[in-house]
């Protein structure tokens, strides 16, 4: 049980950490301080959104390549976002 929460803690770190490096790198290419909350969501979609695409691609047997995956799964939260 113990490693449970553990290896939990340790995949909340490092989505918390793949957040924090996408949105600066996002804020580098906009700088605009209004947007930086706007920016930050963009970077938890993609934290989220890539796992996603992994696990698809992996069931598919990798077939194809993971770009077109990512692509899909970003636009499916796309389009839902615009619904």
């Amino acid at each position: 049980m113990r490693s449970t929460e553990t290896l939990l803690a340790r995949k909340h770190s490092n989505h918390e950490r793949q957040e924090r490096i996408i949105t600066e790198a996002l804020a580098d290419r906009w700088p605009d301080p209004g947007r930086q909350q706007a920016l930050r969501l963009v970077a938890m979609a993609g934290v989220g959104t890539l796992p996603l695409a992994i696990e698809i691609w992996s069931s598919l047997e990798r077939r194809g390549p993971l770009a077109d995956h990512l692509d899909e799964a970003f636009a499916a939260v796309q389009s839902e976002l615009t619904r």
